[in-house]
């Protein structure tokens, strides 16, 4: 069977993590993985570049000493209870965009619920052109091909998904209750803590995949943010006022994530809805939205089946699908 490196490198560190301080030496690592041996020294060269402290002894082999503060594959496969989210993971240290990299895996034909995950991105995507801050082992920096087999009318209830299932998440993990901002923010206090981006590819009556882009701040401090965004972002540890664990969050995130979108390809936003209104900053609030050059302002009521936020102006009212909303 042909194996990646990244599949050896994954399966290496758990046979060392398996053997705590016990030496392996490289032909019964070899013999356990069913490769080459240049192909573990190519492990080891790697995990070394990913900062894994690899001790080694002529004679006696390897042992794995220190792991680094990094979201792996391995490490999110260890305890991930999913069916198809993270079944398969591409990681990186440093990349443009993880939507752009989704993007063009999905046209590859990469399958559902591939996840992409770095520990920085240079070329973070935000909504509306903008550029979404993404320091190194900070946050959560993701994307996952999605391929729903629903209308392209209905992909917007899967922004407010995503933002219900990171709002559980950091409920269950930490007791503090995140808001969802329609359409695509989760917020802390009023603060942005975390945004989702979708990017589709579809014709006029069927979806070829979707990427769902996620990015969370989880243990920024309040001096790691620029001064642009000093006043309106924060993270998970300046409301808890300790470092919280980025791969149990994701972990938890993914599990919650994949149970509501495998409902909602079923069901729609229906089944949610009651708890997607529990969780919304902006229902019952006077609010503007703006959308190209138009303007509507009125109350936010509701969220209906397909995601519209639903205004009630005085004119009577309006199902918006998209915009920037402010509240009044």
């Amino acid at each position: 069977m042909n194996r990646t490196l990244q599949t050896v490198e994954e399966e290496l560190v758990g046979l060392l993590q398996k053997h705590g301080d016990t030496f392996l030496n490289t032909k019964d690592i070899s013999l356990k993985l069913g490769v080459h041996p240049y192909t573990v020294y190519q492990a080891v060269r790697e995990l070394r570049r990913w900062e894994f402290q690899i001790q080694s002894e002529r004679g006696k082999g390897y042992r794995l000493v220190e792991s680094p503060n990094l979201i792996l594959p391995a490490e999110i496969k260890k305890n991930l209870k999913t069916k198809i989210f993270g079944k398969k993971i591409y990681s990186y240290r440093k990349v443009g965009s993880t939507n752009m990299l989704g993007f063009r895996l999905a046209e590859t034909k990469a399958e559902e619920g591939t996840l992409i995950v770095a520990e920085e991105q240079t070329k973070g995507k935000g909504r509306m052109g903008r550029s979404w801050y993404s320091p190194p082992q900070l946050g959560l920096w993701m994307s996952l091909i999605l391929r729903p087999d629903i209308p392209p009318f209905k992909a917007p209830g899967l922004s407010i998904c995503a933002g219900l299932a990171l709002a559980l998440a950091i409920k269950e993990m930490t007791g503090i209750e995140a808001k969802i901002k329609w359409p695509n923010d989760c917020l802390i206090d009023g603060n942005k803590v975390g945004g989702i981006l979708l990017e589709l590819s579809a014709e006029l009556d069927r979806i070829n995949f979707v990427i769902v882009g996620i990015g969370v701040n989880v243990n920024h401090s309040e001096k790691d943010f620029p001064k642009d965004l000093a006043s309106t972002a924060t993270s998970i540890k300046i409301k808890v006022g300790h470092n919280i664990s980025r791969l149990s969050l994701l972990t938890s995130f993914l599990e919650k994530f994949e149970r509501i979108y495998l409902d909602f390809k079923k069901n729609g936003l229906s089944p949610q809805r009651e708890m997607i209104k529990s969780f919304s900053s902006l229902l019952g609030e006077k609010v503007t939205v703006k959308f190209g050059k138009e303007k509507i302002e009125g109350m936010a009521e509701d969220i209906d089946d397909n995601g519209s936020l639903v205004i009630r102006t005085k004119k009577g009212e309006k199902m918006v699908t998209a915009g920037e909303v402010t509240v009044l």
